[in-house]
């Protein structure tokens, strides 16, 4: 028999589409006051006992003992699985887990909702809503000139999941996107794919710049003062990948110059971001806190990458987003 630590929001929540598992596994629950059951019987456990599988998600992620619970993964004797509800594994202690897990796998479901975030600012964007509602605060009866998704360029940087997700949207709108990658060759959503070598090149066709690339040495500051200066004046920026691919200084700097003309960010290089920090109250910058997956279709999505995972770790079978062990190496 398997025992699978995951927390007890999703083990009520899975409960009843995990019968008929009992005899193969024994699912461990950690609630947010770091109490230990078992999930079948709702006995409480001293410990935490030693583990062949975890399921890391926005339950555990951000419950408050979060820390418990991956130091629970950490501290067993070895673990055989774990089924990550992220797509990166920059996280240290992702990077731990992986280095630790003889299978890891993640999920990559959260780019619907992301994409809807993308959409959103730039329909923001594009049809001038910080001109209404400033014009509303006023009462001021005052047509504002807008523009649209359909015919807009749209050049997304690092077209994975979340690139062709937001590919999809707007495309069905209109618009156009080139995706830049590594990897050649045709790709969901973008009428065409460019090495990111021709980055800023690229950069003044668009109207749209959307980054989501992982965090690696090579991309971080990738949004530095030669990127922005390469945009056009009423371009928009957008980041919903790591914090650290952009340069804040050169940022504020650009968009103080007038180019680009707005900038979007779900991702700040430090988070939360500081109350002192100038990005909260620059008025061509809007913020969000990272919460651009926060969703119930993203718990959701998780939640059938782990059952759908978990059928074929059962049956032997290869996984959906395996995650090669190179890619846990000591950087």
């Amino acid at each position: 028999m398997k025992t699978c630590l995951l927390h007890a929001r999703t083990f009520a929540r899975l409960r009843p589409r995990l019968k008929g598992l009992e005899a193969a596994v024994r699912f461990v629950t950690m609630d947010d006051a770091g109490n230990a059951h078992d999930g079948w019987t709702s006995e409480a456990l001293e410990t935490v006992p030693p583990l062949d599988i975890a399921f890391g998600n926005a339950d555990a992620f951000f419950s408050s003992v979060v820390r418990d619970f991956m130091t629970a993964i950490l501290k067993s004797p070895a673990l055989d699985w774990f089924q990550s509800a992220a797509a990166g594994i920059e996280n240290p202690a992702l990077m731990m887990i992986g280095q630790k897990a003889r299978l890891y796998t993640t999920n990559h479901t959260q780019a619907e909702s992301m994409a809807e975030w993308a959409l959103w600012q730039a329909l923001d964007f594009l049809r001038d809503g910080p001109g209404h509602r400033a014009l509303q605060a006023e009462g001021k009866w005052q047509r504002v000139k807008a523009r649209e998704v359909r015919g807009s360029r749209w050049l997304v940087v690092g077209y994975g999941s979340i690139g062709q997700a937001v590919g999809r949207r707007v495309t069905a709108l209109g618009g156009e996107v080139t995706g830049l990658r590594r990897s050649p060759g045709p790709a969901d959503g973008a009428v065409r794919i460019a090495h990111p070598d021709n980055l800023l090149s690229e950069l003044p066709r668009a109207d749209v710049v959307l980054i989501c690339p992982p965090h690696t040495p090579e991309t971080e500051n990738m949004a530095n003062a030669a990127f922005f200066a390469a945009m056009t004046p009423d371009a928009l920026f957008m980041n919903l990948g790591r914090g650290a691919l952009v340069d804040e200084g050169a940022l504020l700097s650009a968009l103080d110059a007038g180019r680009p003309a707005f900038a979007a960010l779900d991702v700040t290089r430090i988070e939360p971001l500081p109350p002192e920090s100038p990005l909260w109250s620059h008025p061509r910058i809007a913020i969000t806190p990272h919460d651009s997956s926060d969703t119930p279709g993203t718990v959701a999505g998780a939640d059938e990458t782990f059952l759908a995972n978990l059928a074929l770790y059962l049956a032997g079978k290869p996984m959906q987003h395996l995650v090669e062990p190179a890619a846990f190496a000591a950087r």
